[in-house]
């Protein structure tokens, strides 16, 4: 394969990958706690979560670097969904955005499943509805 050929595919991979998660999880993180009043803000919040859960971005890390990523989550416990997932009572649940209006009643999720290690496992999206 030439010099050429690589470099190429090297670029398109690198562009096909999308934001970092140096980018995306600061972004999740304000995201978070930020007041919801459109649907357009909320497609956004689930577009986000989406975007950190299929790319990995958690992946490996450990419970404190989850907190300091994304702040400490939810347990499990308190939301029947884990369980109907396979997640454990202890995982974390993390619900983006704070309702602002009538209309945000169901907001997107991001649940954060660790190893027996402390390790992120898996992670799934709750997207909201379309």
């Amino acid at each position: 394969m030439s010099r050429t050929a690589i470099f190429t595919l090297l670029v398109l991979t690198a562009c096909a990958s999308g934001p970092s998660a140096a980018e995306t999880l600061p972004k999740l993180r304000a995201a978070l706690d930020r007041e919801v009043s459109t649907p357009e803000q909320n497609a956004e919040n689930s577009a986000l979560a989406r975007r950190v859960s299929e790319g990995k971005q958690l992946q490996g890390s450990s419970r404190t670097e989850v907190e300091e990523k994304l702040g400490r989550g939810a347990p499990c416990s308190r939301h029947p969904i884990c369980g109907e997932r396979g997640f454990d009572s202890e995982d974390w649940y993390y619900e983006i955005g704070r309702e602002g209006s009538e209309y945000v009643r169901h907001r997107p999720a991001l649940i954060v499943g660790f190893n027996r290690f402390g390790k992120v496992e898996r992670t799934f999206v709750l997207r909201a509805p379309d």
